[in-house]
């Protein structure tokens, strides 16, 4: 088991694998009986990469193989973070491991984790710093938090980062019943969304027969947000892979139209695969770039949920924090205002435009519609709001807009 978790953990550090997207084409190859503590130490491992980096760096000081040290940073976390696992099967396996390809390190490995304690790593004294290597995101990330929600606020977002998400499943009401959900394999949370208590959703009944789709609590709100109605037309204009689209159109019992837009061909393949799956009628997927919408008409509702620096998703998708840098936010904010400056143009008079993101950061977010309300007069804010990281959910913003009537202005 650990040795597969080690060449996941490889595949995504090493070779830019994005971890959810590995798991879900590679978890089967795990044996299913270890599928849970696999995922665990997967994700816990990525979620604390920084940190645990700091405690290698603390005791070893040679350069030492990639390999060689990613293991030695998931078996730290399983010392650190792990309560049940005993600490002699987790240095036995790692030497094992490391002599598979490494056996003149063993050494180092074996010593290393009998000496490192995290009692005895040192953080700095500065609170900013010191928050930065504890939950493993860059300083200026911390800086920039509390810059715009408080110490307190950073302090709270930081520490739901690292909790374990459970799998997420939102229930198809158009070809299933309440009751058939009523099973220990589901516990309901709100709505037609409940949490999934196996490993493999693919692989179940009810997914294979469009009676379940995954999807997380921030991205079911933001499709809820929207407010579409049976008989509406709508256009999401970031749609694959069609999570919120195929939200939209069962709130809409499949009557209207919901048009779906991506740039790139093999997802819109998604999105249309999805619909196939889900027995959805009402989808047209298609492939466009969000800033060019010219001749798709007038909509009841246009969604644009934004490419976005997702330091919302950092517990979901802890790879983010492997990449993230500054300058990569900064890039994607004329993006944003285009997909939205062009999304506002197909909104029907007392229609709805919905801007959302997966990311916490006003730049992002409350900035993007302050400047957008001041050029656009015709539209008015009607609601929005920040959901932060907090217990079993990522963080997410969004903002509803009404097209005002002509005679209005």
């Amino acid at each position: 088991m650990r040795s597969w978790v080690l060449e996941a953990l490889i595949e995504v550090i090493c070779h830019g694998q994005y971890s959810n997207l590995y798991l879900k084409h590679h978890l089967k190859e795990c044996p299913s009986k270890d599928r849970a503590l696999a995922t665990h130490i997967f994700y816990g491992t990525l979620q604390n990469y920084g940190y645990l980096n700091y405690c290698v760096n603390q005791y070893v000081k040679k350069k030492i193989p990639n390999r060689v040290r990613i293991l030695l940073l998931m078996s730290v976390y399983q010392l650190f973070f792990l309560d049940k696992v005993p600490a002699y099967a987790i240095v036995n396996e790692a030497v094992t491991l490391t002599k598979i390809k490494n056996p003149s390190l063993s050494g180092l490995v074996n010593a290393f984790l009998h000496r490192v304690k995290q009692k005895d790593i040192l953080l700095p004294d500065q609170e900013e710093e010191a928050l930065s290597i504890l939950y493993s995101v860059p300083s200026w990330l911390v800086y920039m938090w509390k810059a715009q929600y408080g110490i307190q606020q950073t302090k709270t977002m930081l520490s739901w980062t690292q909790q374990i998400l459970p799998i997420y499943v939102r229930r198809n009401a158009l070809c299933s019943t309440i009751e058939d959900f009523e099973n220990s394999m589901f516990t309901s949370i709100q709505d037609d969304l409940y949490i999934y208590h196996g490993n493999d959703v693919a692989a179940h009944p009810y997914y294979q027969q469009g009676k379940m789709s995954i999807q997380d609590i921030g991205s079911y709100e933001i499709a809820c947000f929207v407010d579409a109605k049976p008989g509406m037309h709508v256009l999401d204009t970031c749609a694959a892979p069609g999570t919120k689209t195929m939200a939209m159109a069962e709130r809409m019992k499949d009557t209207g139209q919901i048009v779906s837009v991506d740039l790139h061909a093999h997802r819109v393949q998604l999105i249309e695969n999805d619909a196939k799956r889900l027995h959805l009628q009402i989808v047209k997927a298609l492939c466009k770039d969000a800033r060019d919408l010219e001749n798709l008409g007038l909509f009841d509702r246009v969604l644009c949920d934004v490419p976005c620096s997702g330091y919302g998703i950092l517990a979901r998708k802890p790879d983010i924090r492997l990449r993230m840098k500054p300058e990569d936010m900064d890039a994607l904010i004329p993006l944003q205002q285009d997909i939205l400056e062009r999304g506002s143009l197909h909104v029907k008079e007392n229609g709805i435009l919905v801007y959302s993101t997966c990311t916490i950061n006003k730049k992002e977010n409350e900035k993007q519609i302050q400047s957008f309300l001041k050029k656009h007069t015709d539209f008015v804010l009607l609601e929005e709001k920040t959901i932060f990281p907090n217990k079993g959910q990522d963080g997410f913003y969004m903002a509803k807009l009404e097209k005002q009537q002509d005679s209005l202005l």
